[in-house]
């Protein structure tokens, strides 16, 4: 898929411009304000009708704001010519100004067109196109892989935060922690896990004290072997670390808090089968390596049985808040039986199941008869999320890490003397790269190189997701829009951006703007698109040359830029005219004065060498 044109009328300070485009690079040069940004924006804004209707039919995109219409015009519009396979498809954006009428309306057909295309192209090829807006305000502030349940494993998931404004690299980052769970999690077993994990389960514990703390009691010597207990969670750390253990003490504890809310028959019962849950989650999986776990395995009846034995304490003449501190822990010890038993899920799975915990939480339940149907949702969520992860872990490792073994080679490819981009999980998890043989957190990085990884990383990321069926990923189509593409960048990584991205990512069609000499000279002239702005109305022109071109050149003839400062400039110019006119006692005096301000220099060695000339042959 690649865009043809863009056509923008009345949009921000574009009037009425249209833009053909290349194939492969496309770049939008001008000063600050020039309206970089807007061409960027407004192509950032069509695509994503095509993009939202390929997740899901007829969904709307992004709106032109009324603050992009241009002042004093009734409306404003964006229409776009996308080709795919010889096939040309266009949809048109129209906003009319507030108080204003228009006939200019919006008609996207075609992006309903081609979202139906690459939908039925996604069941047969299993491969979408990537599109992805990187903004100005890109920035990677902090490398934390911590999994925030958001991270994108499915083939859709390619669009997540694609074009939504700023983009967030902080799912690249999780994306990569996932990924590396998943490889080298299923090797180790729930001992292990729990050991890394020690600090949520001691947390996880802890709140289940206070659950059980807050029934109160009046027996002095229930109290003291309470706090018995406490002490000893608190201080015997072996606790966390062997699963046995832990699922002993907990029992153990239960017991106790049957004890301590003697004569509550209903309440007995449940804290029994809860009991008997945590021994049954504790036997379900004490390793997993290769075998799915059957659902049919998991101890459904259990959860089912506390929900019948709730339902029976909801009838039983007790205080609200007295059911409300049953409830909570019996909650709490239900999620924390049920988390343990799945250690071998992924971060993303054992979020999902504590939302589904907050989501259908009985506390909130003043009707009892509601309490059936919650067990039933319940149950029905928490399968359909353990199902799902463990399809999800199987598709991960039965390509033994082919995503995140394309997106370490985009780096390790991309940036210099970089390789061995990896997670390390204690204390807690960050990212480790070795540079030129010396291992580096990632967040002891400069910002350019931070950025850097982030861009590629992320690009190959998406691609990655969206073709894994194919033989080399990074070979796939897509559109990738990005803005100041030179951002904290050294001249010299400037200047293999255009030769880097176009080798590794062949069939990516690149939109980007930029300020740097070192980049404009790797495109072609006819790629360059010159922004000009006056008097708030954008127009541009085409590159004579730059290709190959020096700095200097390319800073004069296409930025306007003079390439030394104006003082120096014109002093050379002096100079010159001096050894011109003959004077070259005088321009042998202003030549010792440069070279002392400026030092080796190719024109004040020209002018050097044109004083000698005249000297010996006299012109």
């Amino acid at each position: 898929m690649k865009i043809q044109k863009i056509h923008i009328k009345n949009f921000r300070s574009i009037k009425d411009e249209s833009f053909d485009l290349s194939n492969d690079i496309n770049v939008l040069v001008g000063v600050n304000g020039a309206g970089k940004s807007t061409v960027l924006d407004a192509l950032a804004t069509s695509l994503s009708w095509l993009v939202n209707r390929i997740q899901r039919v007829n969904a709307s995109g992004q709106r032109i704001s009324d603050s992009d219409i241009r002042i004093g015009t009734k409306y404003s519009s964006i229409q776009i010519l996308v080709e795919e396979k010889e096939m040309n498809f266009d949809w048109t954006l129209v906003k009319s100004a507030l108080g204003t009428t228009s006939n200019e309306k919006s008609d996207l057909v075609g992006a309903t067109d081609l979202a139906h295309y690459f939908q039925d192209k996604l069941s047969s090829e299993s491969t979408l196109p990537v599109v992805v807006y990187y903004p100005v305000d890109r920035i990677v502030n902090n490398i934390a892989p911590e999994i925030s349940g958001k991270e994108g494993m499915y083939i859709l998931d390619v669009y997540e935060n694609s074009l939504g404004g700023k983009t967030n690299y902080q799912s690249f980052f999780e994306w990569f922690r996932l990924q590396d769970d998943i490889l080298n999690e299923r090797v180790g077993s729930r001992q292990k896990w729990i050991i890394r994990n020690k600090t949520w389960v001691k947390r996880k514990t802890r709140r289940l004290l206070r659950d059980i703390e807050n029934l109160s009691v009046d027996d002095e010597m229930d109290k003291s072997e309470f706090k018995y207990f406490l002490n000893r969670f608190q201080k015997d750390d072996s606790i966390y670390e062997e699963p046995r253990y832990l699922f002993r003490e907990l029992g153990e504890l239960l017991h106790l808090s049957g004890r301590r809310i003697k004569g509550r028959h209903p309440i007995d019962r449940i804290l029994h089968d809860i009991e008997y849950l945590l021994h049954k989650m504790g036997a379900l999986t004490e390793s997993r390596k290769d075998d799915l776990i059957d659902p049919r395995a998991f101890p459904t009846s259990a959860i089912e049985k506390i929900f019948h034995q709730l339902e029976e304490f909801f009838y039983e003449e007790e205080s609200r808040d007295i059911q409300k501190q049953v409830v909570r822990f019996v909650w709490d010890a239900l999620s924390f039986a049920i988390l343990l038993s799945l250690w071998w899920m992924s971060n993303k799975g054992k979020e999902e199941i504590e939302r589904v915990f907050r989501e259908f939480n009985p506390i909130r339940i003043k009707d009892k008869e509601k309490l059936h149907k919650v067990a039933f949702d319940l149950i029905e969520s928490i399968n359909n999320i353990v199902s799902n992860d463990a399809e999800r872990q199987d598709r991960a490792t039965r390509s033994e890490g082919r995503e995140l073994k394309y997106v370490t080679h985009a780096i390790e490819e991309f940036v210099p003397n970089y390789s061995n981009i990896r997670v390390k999980r204690l204390p807690r998890p960050h990212m480790l790269v070795d540079k030129e043989g010396v291992t580096i957190n990632l967040d002891q990085l400069s910002d350019g190189e931070k950025n850097l990884i982030a861009l590629v990383g992320d690009i190959a990321r998406r691609l990655a997701i969206a073709n894994p069926g194919n033989v080399n990923p990074l070979e796939g189509d897509g559109i990738i829009l990005i803005d100041e593409i030179d951002l904290h960048l050294h001249p010299s990584w400037q200047r293999i951006m255009i030769p880097k991205l176009t080798k590794l990512f062949p069939n990516c069609q690149f939109v980007f703007s930029t300020h740097s000499p070192q980049v404009l000279s790797h495109v072609q002239p006819e790629k360059i698109f010159l922004l000009e702005n006056i008097k708030n109305e954008l127009s541009y022109s085409k590159a004579m040359d730059s290709y190959g071109k020096n700095t200097d050149r390319i800073l004069e003839d296409l930025l306007n830029v003079d390439a030394r400062p104006k003082k120096i400039k014109n002093e050379i110019h002096q100079l010159f005219k001096l050894i011109q006119e003959g004077q070259l006692k005088e321009a042998k005096t202003k030549l010792n004065k440069l070279t002392n301000q400026i030092g080796v220099d190719s024109e004040l060695t020209k002018a050097e060498v044109l004083i000698k000339r005249r000297e010996i042959i006299g012109k």
